[in-house]
This record gives structure tokens, sequence and C-alpha cells, in this order.
């Protein structure tokens, strides 16, 4: 089913036993495996709230809906090979209430520094962060930049079903780069804000044109995705770059009936990050060359611009202050003008500050603050009467790791 429903008792009782499991103190956690298995695990807890429109949820009134509970485990059975997996429940409001799936699950087999190779579900590498995009504790935001890691595109950016071959290569004196060349395909959940989105389509042209579609029998499939990735490691300490590819197409239908189609053609991502001392500065910009259609008819046919600035402080180890600005605009050559009568304002714009606070090594608590101007990004599916050009959001989240 596409839609939501209440959570079920056990799904409730299941929370509270982990919530309580997590406030033991973090040695309770400490299980002897062996050197070469290794476990881990994560739960955060968030809330999150706007003015002037609803985001990723019916926010306006305060949303507690907002957690995630991640466990996986390493297995090093050789010098070469390794087997691992991550098992992630995920509650967003609208979208992954309450489904325990696989996050990642992989198989690799490492030859030698130069040549890797991983075949499973594989966590797919754009940008500097989203291969990094579940572990909370490594970045100090709890959402990152939306330009580039769209929250609504979680599950069309964040893992594939395939392979990958991977490497380092030094550059003697300059440093080295890593390498990964990837391919596979993406398998979508029902319940994923894309999927509601088309979902929400279909019922429009369903009520305006009466071809009484089936919508509970919406399937979104990709057809094929792959890419490729550089980072490289300067010898001059705090500084990384990237660059990263990728391209994918996806198709929604009922039955025979497409509904939409997602063609991207190349998403481009290139970022630099250095740190010195105290201080840290990352930016990143990017470039997605996309066609898409609704019922045969082209809604969107060009490249989409996305860039932002990063700079964090931290006055002692276990604080960071850190002030982002944001932007992206669905066409970079027409990025001001009304696209049709639910998108009046294809670009977004966002102004941020946040702080972090390790409170021990296992609890981090963040907070943040976001002025936004512009309504990308799926804002007609959470506010169908109108968007508002002008809103702000706020976030909390506690997270615990071990």
């Amino acid at each position: 089913m596409l839609f939501s429903h209440p959570l079920p008792v056990k799904t409730k009782v299941f929370h509270l036993a982990v919530l309580l499991f997590l406030l033991l103190p973090a040695s309770t956690w400490a299980i002897d495996l062996g050197d070469r298995v290794q476990v881990h695990g994560f739960f955060t807890q968030g809330y999150l709230n706007t003015n002037n429109n609803k985001f990723l949820g019916d926010t306006e009134k305060g949303l507690f809906e907002f957690r995630e509970i991640g466990l996986n485990i390493n297995a090093q059975l050789t010098d070469k090979f390794r087997i691992g997996g991550q098992a992630l429940y995920c509650h967003f409001s609208e979208s992954n209430n309450g489904k325990i799936s696989s996050d990642w699950l992989v198989a690799e087999y490492h030859f030698a520094d130069p040549l890797g190779m991983r075949l499973g579900k594989i966590k797919m590498a754009m940008g500097l962060y989203n291969m990094e995009r579940d572990s909370d504790f490594l970045r100090p935001l709890i959402f990152l930049p939306q330009s580039i890691y769209d929250e609504t595109r979680r599950d069309s950016w964040q893992a594939h079903w395939g392979g990958e071959m991977y490497g380092n290569l030094p550059l003697g004196k300059w440093g080295d780069v890593d390498y990964q060349l990837f391919g596979g395909r993406i398998d979508y959940d029902d319940d994923s804000l894309a999927t509601l989105a088309v979902a929400e389509i279909a019922l429009r042209y369903d009520a305006e044109e009466g071809e009484n579609l089936n919508v509970d029998a919406l399937t979104r499939d990709n057809d094929y995705l792959y890419g490729g990735a550089l980072f490289y490691n300067s010898s001059l300490e705090g500084l990384r770059a990237a660059l990263t590819f990728l391209g994918l197409d996806d198709e929604a239908r009922i039955h025979n009936t497409v509904i939409t189609t997602d063609k991207t053609r190349s998403k481009i991502v290139a970022s630099l990050e250095y740190s010195w001392r105290k201080w840290s500065l990352t930016a990143e910009y990017a470039e997605t060359d996309r066609r898409q259609t609704q019922f045969g008819l082209t809604t969107l046919d060009g490249t989409s611009r996305a860039f932002y600035f990063l700079l964090s402080y931290s006055p002692m180890e276990e604080l960071t202050f850190s002030v982002l600005y944001d932007e992206y605009y669905r066409l970079k050559n027409n990025r001001h003008d009304p696209v049709g009568s639910r998108n009046l304002y294809p670009w977004r714009k966002d102004l941020a500050g946040a702080l972090r606070y390790d409170i021990t090594d296992s609890w981090t608590f963040k907070a943040e603050w976001h002025i936004i101007d512009g309504t990308a990004f799926y804002m007609s599916y959470f506010n169908p009467e109108g968007a508002n050009r002008y809103w702000q959001y706020g976030a909390l989240k506690l997270t615990f790791n071990f």
C-alpha cells in the first residue's frame, strides 16, 4: 500500500524496548565477537517544526515522527574478503513509516590497493557525504545541504543493487586518489516520498480525466544506474576534494499506463573540504541534466544548478557551531521564472545556523534553524493548496551510537 497507516501496537512496544536499552550505559553494548567481526549501531530521535509551509510531513504543528534505528555488522573473513550489512528502521512522517530494510549489504574482495570489487546493495558515491548519510555522528548538521542531498529523493541517491570496482592510487608527494566505478539498479520503496509524489500525480490526473486508475497498483522502477567517483586525499593536512558522476533512468507505471519518467542524463558534483585548527570549510557544486515526463508530456528538460558553503567552528572538541548557505535552481538558465501553477518558486535558497554538542562519546545533540526562499523539491505534495515562497524550519536531534 502506498499510503501510511497508524503504527501497530507491536511496533510501538519495539520502539519503547529499543529506547530503554539505549539508556543503559554504553559498556552494556560491548560484545566481544573477535578481531574480525565488528558490530555497531545507532538510534536517533528528532523533532521538526516549520512555519508558512509543511516540509516532509505535517510539520507546522511540530513533528516527532523523525527517527532512525540502525544495526550493522562487518566480518573480515580473510585479509582480502569482507562481508557486511546494515538493517535500518526509518520513520520520517509520511514516508518510510515503520519498515525495517537493508540499508546496505555487500560482499567485498580487495585484491590490492589499486583494485577491489564489491557486489550487493552498495552505498552510492555522490558528493562528499552521501555514503555517510546514515552516520549522523560524522557530520555537524541534522539535514545535509538539500540542494545536493535532497531528503525527498533519499531513496534515489542512497544505494543501489549491483557491482562496484574501487581502489587507491598513490600520487607521491601530492597525496593519493580513491576511485569508484559502479553500476546496477535502484530498488525503490513503495512509501518513499518520491513514489508518494508520483501517486499524487496519478490521483490528480484521475480526478481530472476520469481514467479510474488503481493507484495502489503503482510501481516505480529503475532501468539502470551507472557512475563513478574520484576522491583526492591531499598531502596537505585537512584538505580533500572529490568529483562524482552518475546517470539513471526511472519509470512509474500503473499496469500498462506510464505515469512518469525521469531520466537523469548526468549528475555531476564537485566538492572541496578544508579543515584548519578549529575551523572547517566545505563547498560543493552540482549540475543535474535530466528529462521528466507526466503522462507523455514533458514537464522538465534541462539542467539544474546547486551549490552550498558550510563553515564550522569548534571552540572545544565537544562543541561545534556551523553556518550554511545553500542554493538550488530547477533550471540554471531560467532561475526565477514560475513553472506551472503548483510550483511557483522553483528554487531554494537556504540560510541556516546549527549547533552540535557531543555529550559523551556515544551521545550527540544537535539543533538548527533554516530560513528559506523558494519551494523546490515536492513542496506541492505537502502543500496541495499552494506553498509560500518564504518559510522557515527548525530541527532538534538526539543521537546514540555504539
